[in-house]
């Protein structure tokens, strides 16, 4: 662990949010310094402790045992921290801040809708999505920016298909979440962020009246009575948000990662089958979301020999795993690398609730870039490529072919 001199003191909310933020900061698709020193400390590290008598520590978790040992464990919470501390405050319907029994009772009624055999169902109108983003792209010629012309559009329209959102309301919903995540002025990603989430209340509100086979026809026939407005509003925004901004993210990165080993999807393009984990292997080098929200101590526990203390909490550092579970050169980008363990969708009773569906749209999406656009380059090779703030964010991929 870090020596006492070099341990970072502050606000526990500091500590937890801004350390955590800009630790995970990206060197392209690796590490920054700051984290591979964490990282090279041991699975578990001091992020810093509160700046106050019997201050708390703040714990990074890079090991991928300990990071399924603390979030597979009761013994921790996930409700989300306010000035340091567990406020029990939870966004309705998002998932990821519920602790049992509150979030057992909630994700037994959406996970329905994400059943394998209904996914699969589902594949037809993602390979036609798809399809028609690629010729759209190569209609219009190279080059272009494959942030807003690939990832973006796949993304939300599969999302919006899958969730209920109608194709003539999909363009100005996606521009709505986008900018609520994008915008430079808070006071736009305000607007941007009411706009799509009034948009919401107007879907839940005919889903009531009329429920269809989509994921919010599906929670309200089998579940009505038991799910309020508020949490399926809440269920509708999660989804989207992690469908449309993750799963964007996550393609438009897969796109400068095909152009940066071309060698390596020209496997994927010509030999499919040789190299039938591909998927967990991009998956684990890109680890699109790098971290999870820190979990808080119910009670003393030692993860790896290091004391947690009840208050104390331990940040689970996805991207830190994936990496350090292969340890110096090969950590490196291998597509044939045979099933690689990682947590890059998290793990334990929180793990991502959309996988399959996120997984089934990979498996569409890169191999038919990797078929449609054989020859895919940097259009300007000498520009740097810039990345927002975490989680992983390429603002701009200029491609050509």
């Amino acid at each position: 662990m870090l020596d006492e001199n070099e341990v970072v003191r502050g606000t526990f909310e500091d500590i937890n949010v801004h350390v955590g933020l800009d630790i995970h900061r990206r060197d392209r698709f690796d590490p920054v310094p700051e984290l591979r020193a964490l990282m090279a400390e041991g699975p578990m590290a001091v992020l810093g402790v509160e700046d106050a008598p019997e201050g708390r520590t703040a714990w990074l978790a890079a090991g991928y045992d300990e990071i399924r040992q603390v979030l597979g464990s009761d013994k921790f919470s996930s409700k989300l921290l306010y000035r340091g501390t567990a406020a029990g405050f939870i966004f309705p319907g998002f998932l990821t801040q519920y602790d049992p029994p509150e979030h057992t009772r909630l994700r037994r009624m959406v996970t329905g809708p994400f059943a394998i055999r209904r996914i699969q169902g589902f594949k037809p109108q993602v390979e036609k999505i798809v399809e028609a983003t690629l010729d759209d792209i190569e209609s219009t010629g190279g080059p272009v920016d494959f942030v807003p012309r690939f990832g973006w559009p796949i993304a939300t329209t599969v999302t919006c298909d899958f969730v209920g959102i109608s194709r003539d309301d999909q363009a100005e919903l996606s521009r709505a979440l986008h900018a609520s995540r994008a915008e430079r002025s808070g006071k736009r990603r305000l607007a941007a962020g009411n706009k799509f989430w009034a948009y919401m209340n107007q879907v839940v509100t005919r889903t009531r009246r009329d429920p269809g086979d989509d994921l919010f026809g599906v929670v309200v026939r089998e579940h009505g009575d038991e799910i309020t407005d508020a949490e399926l509003i809440g269920v509708a925004a999660f989804v989207m948000g992690a469908g449309g901004d993750q799963v964007a993210r996550f393609l438009a990165a897969a796109a400068w990662l095909m152009v940066e080993e071309p060698e390596q999807f020209a496997v994927l393009r010509d030999s499919p089958e040789t190299v039938p984990d591909w998927l967990d292997e991009v998956v684990r080098y890109i680890t699109s979301d790098e971290k999870t929200t820190p979990r808080i101590a119910l009670e003393d526990v030692r993860i790896s020999g290091c004391p947690i203390k009840a208050g104390d909490t331990v940040t689970p550092s996805f991207l830190a795993a994936n990496r350090r579970n292969f340890p110096g050169p090969d950590d490196r980008f291998d597509i044939t690398r045979e099933k690689p363990a990682h947590v890059a969708f998290g793990h334990g009773i929180h793990h991502c609730l959309g996988r399959s569906l996120a997984e089934m749209v990979f498996r569409v999406a890169i191999p038919a870039l990797a078929h449609r656009f054989p020859t895919l380059r940097l259009a300007e090779p000498d520009r740097e490529i810039k990345l927002g703030q975490p989680p992983l964010n390429v603002e701009a991929l200029w491609l050509d072919w």
